[in-house]
């Protein structure tokens, strides 16, 4: 049985480690949505990166190749991963732990260029203060890029509902993440409370993991980038969306957008 939990899940599988050692280490190992968002974002040889939930550091080593990026911080709560990716980029400074307690203590005040969060934010419990965490740490001027699971009708954030097995050899057995599915309104809503600049957005219909246990028999799969204001001044927010025509409704009906 699975209960709602108070805090996030400190995974502890050896299977994220012994999956991302390999995958998504690469430029062309990361999904479509991802790399079309990172190439408009076009990061600076310069930038100051923090990735959360970085797995082994595998963007990290992209953006190395891919931009000349150097300036990486990872976090991740896997103690196993987070040993792998000190190990296979030792230049990277990464932190195990919860970004939520990281937050309060070893980044405390601390903001960043560019603050990613790949299959991190919804793949865990808190996702609410995880992803308010993530936007605390964007610079004035910086960007956020994050991953997200959309649905045109009702979301569901319940780890008994929606879940999914940590196993990479698509078998449905193991420790298991949160597989949390958001209405697309609802989220662009939740975004909007942030008062981004601008936001900008690509994703496609697919299915779900054939490890995941959820009621949605498709799913948008969707990267999001939000810049933050220079100034404290707020801006009326510009939406640039690549996004399924079904999912652009969802959030035309709650967020008003130009044509």
């Amino acid at each position: 049985m699975y209960v709602q939990m108070t805090s996030n899940i400190a995974y502890q599988t050896e299977e994220i480690a012994r999956y991302f050692s390999q995958n998504r280490v690469s430029w062309p190992q990361f999904y479509e949505s991802e790399r079309v968002i990172i190439a408009q974002l076009n990061p600076a040889p310069g930038h100051d990166i923090l990735d959360i939930g970085c797995g082994c550091g595998g963007l990290g080593l992209a953006l190395r190749d891919q931009f000349a990026v150097t300036q990486y911080t990872g976090v991740e709560i896997n103690p196993s991963a987070a040993k792998a990716a000190r190990e296979m980029n030792p230049e990277a400074n990464v932190l195990e732990g919860d970004i939520l307690k990281l937050s309060q203590s070893k980044l405390a005040g601390k903001t960043f260029d560019v603050v990613f969060s790949l299959s991190c934010v919804d793949w865990n419990v808190e996702f609410t203060r995880m992803l308010a965490a993530a936007w605390a740490h964007v610079a004035p001027g910086g960007h956020l890029v994050a991953t997200f699971r959309l649905t045109d009708g009702d979301g569901c954030n319940d780890l008994q509902r929606s879940y999914q097995y940590i196993n990479y050899d698509s078998v449905r057995e193991g420790e298991c993440a949160s597989y949390v599915v958001l209405n697309a309104g609802a989220l662009v809503k939740q975004l909007a409370t942030f008062d981004p600049v601008e936001v900008n957005a690509f994703g496609y219909w697919g299915q779900p993991s054939v490890t995941a246990v959820t009621p949605y028999q498709k799913l948008c799969f969707a990267a999001f980038s939000l810049q933050k204001s220079k100034v404290t001044v707020s801006e009326a927010t510009r939406f640039q969306l690549d996004l399924p025509a079904e999912i652009l409704d969802a959030i035309a009906h709650v967020v008003p957008m130009d044509d």
